[in-house]
């Protein structure tokens, strides 16, 4: 594994430190048990039948015979909704990390905490969506799964898509989440969403409430923050900065399809969006890399597009770089202070 690959720091004490060279976002499947209104896909589509492409095995097998170490964003639809979900995520943490994002609706998720250990997964990003919630009556379950997986010591985080309903509630939808700690993170509403485009749509009232959110959202979570090498790639806190409009990636120098790609349900890698050009299919052995950085040709998530044209992954190490995480140079002097006064 190359020394350049990126560090994360996980609360999970048995191993801290995750490190990859792929970050692969991976559409697992299109199939959702919920219906919000905001999502980027259709209610056909959310509703199609789920179709396993391969056994756990030979998914974690494909991605091992790679020779690279991955942290794969398990999304879909509902990732938790994947038959043999727990089976996957068992095999693929044998040599890769993962991170998620669910609704917390699946009872799977109780075997998940009791199999999955937490320090091969960089973060759950666990789903309000606060409207579809309270229509289909579950808090309790969602509530249940996230005491659950924050008691196993997993890395999560709570976020709500801020709709001007969302934020009209907002006290309401703080008080949704009881678990301790945990408080949802206001996610930039992106796209068209009942005729109006968003950031953009945002009236003043609007925006001041998604700030208020951030503010306490990030107070909620800085010791978690803090102790965190390199933020969630998916990374609602620091979504007041774009209420206005999000910036413009085209023509950027960006890591995709070197350190970062994308995976459809069958395994076809593409560097991001669909529109850019195939670079193999994991189950058949054929993905290759790009050798390095090139101009975004493409859109794709807003985060996503973030973290890999940042100087992090678009650029060489200055020398002289400290490779470790700032907190782990603390703990280790401080270790060494101790041992010292004996």
């Amino acid at each position: 594994m190359p020394w350049d690959a990126p560090w994360i720091v996980s609360r999970a004490p048995e191993l801290p430190i995750v490190r990859y060279d792929i970050e692969a976002d991976w559409q697992l499947l299109n199939t959702c048990n919920y219906r919000c209104d905001y999502c980027f896909f259709p209610g056909e589509v959310l509703g199609e039948k789920t179709v396993r492409y391969g056994t756990p095995d030979e998914w974690a097998d494909a991605f091992s015979a790679t020779g690279q170490t991955f942290l794969l964003h398990l999304t879909g639809g509902e990732p938790s909704a994947y038959p043999d979900f727990v089976d996957l995520c068992a095999a693929l943490t044998r040599n890769h990390f993962i991170s998620l994002n669910s609704n917390l609706t699946q009872a799977s998720l109780g075997d998940f905490a009791r199999r999955i250990g937490p320090a091969r997964v960089s973060v759950i990003n666990a789903g309000l969506h606060a409207d579809e919630r309270m229509r289909r009556r579950g808090l309790e379950v969602f509530n249940r799964n996230l005491a659950l997986l924050h008691a196993a010591g997993f890395p999560i985080f709570v976020s709500v898509v801020a709709t001007p309903q969302v934020l009209a509630a907002a006290e309401e939808v703080m008080r949704q989440v009881t678990v301790p700690g945990l408080v949802p993170v206001p996610k930039l509403l992106r796209g068209t969403y009942r005729g109006r485009h968003y950031p953009e749509a945002y009236d003043e009232a609007e925006r001041e409430a998604f700030r208020a959110m951030s503010r306490r959202a990030r107070a909620a979570y800085a010791g978690w923050r803090a102790a965190r090498s390199e933020p969630p790639t998916i990374d609602p806190f620091e979504d007041d900065d774009f209420l206005t409009g999000t910036p413009p990636f085209r023509g950027k120098a960006c890591a995709a399809g070197s350190r970062f790609v994308r995976i459809d349900p069958q395994g076809d890698v593409l560097r991001c969006g669909s529109d850019t050009a195939m670079q193999g299919n994991i189950l058949a052995g054929t993905f290759v890399p790009l050798a390095g950085p090139r101009p975004c040709d493409s859109g794709y998530c807003f985060y996503f597009c973030r973290k890999y044209t940042g100087p992090m992954f678009t650029s060489q190490a200055s020398p002289g770089t400290s490779l470790v995480p700032p907190h782990l140079v603390k703990r280790v002097g401080t270790a060494l202070q101790r041992i010292l006064r004996r």
